[in-house]
């Protein structure tokens, strides 16, 4: 079990309200803004296989095997793990999903994780996905160096987070009302402001109503962002911003960030082992 001052600690507390709110099907960022950025950046799944990491209650990892790929789906905290077994109907996914404990921040957990069957391992995959959970990790070093040994060689890393510059910054929304001079019509004027971004610490997520200690959150720059990918031997080829358009702006609350439709919410990429490029 994860430390009680370890961030994993917050999501094996979280797990619950976490489920419970994505349900099956997920809520409306991963079904509009995350589901087709990975859909985008992998392609065709017939035949792959593929690693789901940090699987939460697993939405991911069947998508991935409705889509005819083998997947293993893991997650660090094993409340997590509990919740997306149960959330997996075993006579839809039998032999496609199999689930496993894997703390992607840890060296050790690797090894574990890759000792569990060498000629599966050995083998590669064609697919490693990780859907908003970079921001939640504390260290990616042992990620990207495991993603060059696991990867085969014209396999993918697909990844979504929260955008960078114009969120995990803790950047302010601005809104400035005034009147159009020639008709005299209302308008609204939406920015985002940004005092900090190269030196942000980490910050409780504001997540789901109702928690009381949400996990954190880990602020990275671009350039921190990508470099322990690039220093293992990782190349970036593809890359998505996305935000809700019009259709789901929300006039009852101004300051939602659905409103602030010129600045992405979400930031996706693809990645690729460098001798493939």
């Amino acid at each position: 079990m994860a430390s009680s001052d370890s961030p994993l600690a917050s999501w094996e507390t979280f797990a619950p309200s976490w489920d419970e709110g994505m349900g099956d099907e997920g809520n409306e960022y991963f079904r509009f803004l995350e589901l087709p950025i990975l859909e985008k950046l992998i392609g065709k799944l017939e035949g792959c296989r593929a690693i789901d990491l940090a699987t939460g209650n697993g939405l991911v990892a069947r998508w991935l095997a409705q889509k005819a790929a083998s997947v293993i789906a893991t997650d660090g905290a094993a409340t997590m793990i509990d919740r997306a077994k149960a959330r997996t109907d075993i006579s839809l996914y039998e032999n496609k999903i199999s689930f496993h404990r894997l703390d992607v921040t840890n060296q050790f957990s690797w090894d574990n994780f890759m000792a569990i069957d060498n000629r599966l391992m050995n083998d590669g995959f064609d697919v490693v996905t990780m859907n908003m959970a970079l921001m939640d990790i504390q260290d990616l070093g042992p990620l990207a160096r495991s993603l060059k040994i696991l990867l085969k060689p014209n396999g993918c890393f697909v990844a979504t987070l929260l955008h960078p510059l114009f969120f995990t910054s803790g950047a302010a929304r601005q809104i400035v009302v005034h009147e159009d001079p020639e008709t005299g019509q209302r308008i609204v004027d939406r920015s985002i402001v940004v005092s900090k971004y190269l030196n942000v610490a980490p910050a409780r997520q504001l997540v789901l109503k109702g928690e009381t200690e949400s996990p954190y959150l880990f602020h990275r720059p671009l350039n921190q962002l990508f470099a322990p990918f690039f220093q293992a031997g990782l190349v970036l080829d593809a890359i998505e911003e996305t935000n809700f358009d019009e259709g789901f702006r929300d006039p009852l609350r101004e300051h939602a960030s659905r409103n602030f439709t010129e600045f992405p919410k979400i930031l996706g990429f693809r990645m690729r082992p460098m001798s493939e490029i």
